[in-house]
């Protein structure tokens, strides 16, 4: 008795032989016709369902590789803007020191030494700011500290190992003595808590108008004489007062320092009465 198995593979034999002779005498040739529009909308369906995610996975793909160029660029940026700001400002150094080398060669009887500027007293009640020059260097208190400019700056008071601190020309406590360098009159600048200059002791005979120059003067011995200091912005005179009230805008830059001159080759005269 023939088993089912051998059946089935006789029956499968015969169909594919069958379908083989068919196709090749063009047979099927309506079958498969008939099948290609059959199965083409479902192929047209798979199509339009299959090709927005292939789009998206496209998209999805480059996306990520615009987001890590994007990154990349960013970084180069990055990079290049610290690099450009490293270089200038090694230039704005550079050309401060130029500046102080200027100071030096102009005044060759004196002796300089530039000190950079570390800190700034953080109290609104005094105006310090402190140098990173100290005894190491020579530094005594009293000596003279001028701007980029050779403007008055201020006077160190406090000198430690490593760096010292410089009373500025604004501080409340800060009195120079200076003259109007047009008319030579006599006074003493002084600070004040607003951070504003001022000369005391002006007397009201005294020619001092709007824009004058006003200079350190000698007498004391604590500055040298001829030290820029500002320029007259008000005058303010009355019959009532003794003195006038003059009002002076510093030359230097106090809120700006970075770079100053501590002028050693001057050291104030501690003067005895008579």
């Amino acid at each position: 008795m023939t088993s089912r198995p051998v059946h089935w593979t006789a029956a499968l034999l015969v169909i594919s032989v069958a379908l083989i002779a068919g196709s090749r005498w063009g047979v099927l040739d309506p079958v498969e016709e008939w099948t290609h529009r059959a199965i083409s909308p479902l192929q047209r369906g798979l199509r339009n369902v299959s090709d927005p995610i292939a789009d998206w996975l496209s998209n999805v793909t480059e996306v990520g590789e615009l987001s890590d160029e994007n990154k990349a660029l960013r970084e180069e940026n990055e990079k290049l803007k610290e690099e450009l700001t490293r270089l200038r400002e090694s230039e704005i150094r550079f050309e401060q020191l130029e500046e102080l080398l200027r100071i030096e060669q102009a005044h060759p009887e004196e002796e300089y030494l530039a000190a950079n500027v570390l800190a700034k007293d953080p109290s609104n009640l005094k105006e310090l700011v402190a140098i990173d020059r100290g005894k190491r260097d020579g530094l005594r208190e009293g000596m003279v500290v001028v701007s980029e400019g050779h403007s008055l700056v201020g006077t160190v008071t406090a000198v430690l190992e490593n760096h010292a601190w410089v009373t500025l020309i604004t501080d409340p406590n800060s009195a120079v003595s200076a003259m109007v360098q047009e008319s030579r009159a006599q006074g003493v600048v002084t600070g004040s808590y607003n951070h504003t200059l001022s000369i005391e002791f002006v007397s009201q005979g005294a020619a001092v108008n709007e824009g004058d120059v006003v200079v350190t003067s000698a007498i004391g011995g604590h500055y040298p004489a001829g030290l820029v200091i500002g320029e007259v912005t008000a005058v303010e005179s009355t019959r009532q007062e003794l003195f006038k009230k003059v009002s002076v805008q510093p030359l230097a830059r106090l809120g700006h320092l970075e770079t100053v001159l501590v002028l050693t080759s001057f050291l104030p005269l501690e003067l005895v009465g008579p």
